[in-house]
């Protein structure tokens, strides 16, 4: 059985029921923007993500250098404590035995801090990611992510130097704050060479969205 589409002649061309084939576009629209990020979601649905070049390369060096370090440290602290039993023992300390004391001491201390710092920026650089996103550039590192707004953003800084990072990259804003971009850490020996192409197509994003904003602002009357 089939139901009519149209209600008889004698009643007028009243519809009995909706012509679905021609809602076939609105539902395939439907579908399509429900699969698709919209509003504030395609804003930040990152364009091109940035992430450190040899990743795995600098984890492995950090952490044989930090375990190296806290092992040294390690070292150190046992020869101090040796040192300072031997010394209790023989009576008062002298002043070479001190020194020695300090000395050990002081090199723990230097190689602990050394250990840490190596692991914190071995977990760091694991996560470290710069997305480019329509809203702003989400930096991703040892903490949460931070999503930071183009217009919030003066420059693309390759030289920046950091305790923790050492020489790093970093977004300079407008509040003459900085935002430290872990992704560009770099080793010592590569100081002295110039910013990658990473770094340069930041700045290039970063020119080519000032110029767009410039452009769609309204001219001053």
């Amino acid at each position: 059985m089939t139901i009519p589409r149209q209600i008889g002649p004698e009643t007028g061309p009243r519809r009995a029921l909706p012509d679905f084939s021609r809602s076939n576009a609105t539902v395939e629209r439907m579908v399509r923007d429900l699969r698709q990020p919209t509003g504030a979601m395609r804003a930040a649905h990152p364009v091109r993500t940035l992430v450190p070049a040899e990743a795995g390369r600098d984890i492995i060096m950090r952490c044989v250098v930090a375990a190296a370090a806290l092992l040294l440290a390690a070292a150190s602290a046992v020869l101090g404590v040796l040192l300072y039993l031997s010394l209790g023992e023989a009576g008062a300390p002298s002043v070479l035995g001190m020194l020695l004391l300090l000395v050990f001491g002081g090199v723990a201390a230097v190689l602990t801090l050394l250990g840490v710092r190596f692991v914190i920026v071995a977990v760091t650089t694991s996560r470290a990611a710069v997305e480019i996103t329509d809203a702003g550039l989400r930096v991703t590192g040892g903490m949460r992510p931070r999503l930071v707004p183009w217009h919030e953003i003066l420059a693309v800084e390759s030289q920046v130097v950091h305790p923790v990072h050492w020489l790093t990259a970093a977004l300079r804003l407008r509040d003459g704050s900085r935002v430290i971009m872990p992704a560009f850490d770099r080793h010592i020996w590569n100081y002295s060479q110039p910013s990658g192409q990473d770094i340069r197509a930041l700045r290039g994003e970063l020119r080519r969205r000032e110029q767009a904003a410039a452009d769609a602002s309204p001219l001053p009357r």
